[in-house]
């Protein structure tokens, strides 16, 4: 057992609302829902309406649980998972697509590379550790990553924008050509950003839909 705590980390995250939180594991058939703290500024006799936006909940180490919030989700968000032992996989779902990043300790954790085989980044595995993440797009909208005990995980969003682009061609020609590599190569070449700038988050039949986001470097 353990308990996770969901915490946002935004400017605003004292005064906006995001619950209630689901917590869920439909495997399980765990469901919880989340409402945040009480506010703890009066003034006289009327409140401030400041509250904490920290959510816990007591789960089950060992398995896979789903946060859903009610409201648009905070773009900085830590996550912790309080236990003696055990892991757990997270998803975060999300409204809009974007990008985000994962950190452990204030290092990025780079995402899992894409799998051909399944459209998407690949599928977590746990063997990188606390940490291990990957985003998936186009019409989910989720972000996924490995929590273990005494772990502390900060999700930071990416400035960027997201594309979709329908071809006519089969899924073997596409890959056959170089697949998702090639595509991010010459979608870079094309609007003159570095290949690394193009993360290919989703593709499927349609005849060949290719959902991928930008990212926009900082100034210097």
């Amino acid at each position: 057992m353990g308990v996770l705590i969901a915490n946002g980390l935004d400017e605003d995250s004292e005064d906006r609302s995001v619950q209630p939180v689901y917590v869920t594991n439909d495997r399980k058939g765990y469901w919880n829902k989340l409402n945040s703290a009480m506010d703890h500024i009066w003034d006289g006799f009327y409140t401030g309406q400041k509250h904490k936006s920290m959510f816990p909940t007591l789960i089950e180490t060992g398995h896979d649980y789903t946060v859903e919030y009610t409201g648009t989700p905070f773009l900085n968000m830590e996550y912790m998972l309080r236990a003696e032992t055990g892991k757990v996989n997270l998803r975060i779902l999300y409204w809009n697509a974007g990008s985000y990043e994962v950190y452990v300790r204030g290092k990025l954790v780079r995402a899992n590379f894409f799998d051909k085989n399944i459209g998407t980044q690949a599928k977590l595995k746990g063997t990188k550790g606390c940490g291990e993440n990957r985003f998936v797009g186009g019409v989910d909208n989720y972000l996924e990553f490995v929590l273990t005990a005494g772990c502390r995980v900060e999700v930071k969003p990416v400035d960027s924008f997201p594309a979709n682009v329908r071809m006519d061609w089969s899924m073997d020609e596409f890959y056959a050509q170089g697949g998702h590599t090639t595509f991010a190569d010459r979608v870079a070449g094309t609007m003159g950003v570095h290949s690394s700038q193009v993360k290919v988050v989703n593709v499927y039949k349609g005849s060949v839909v290719v959902d991928f986001v930008v990212d926009i470097p900082e100034e210097p």
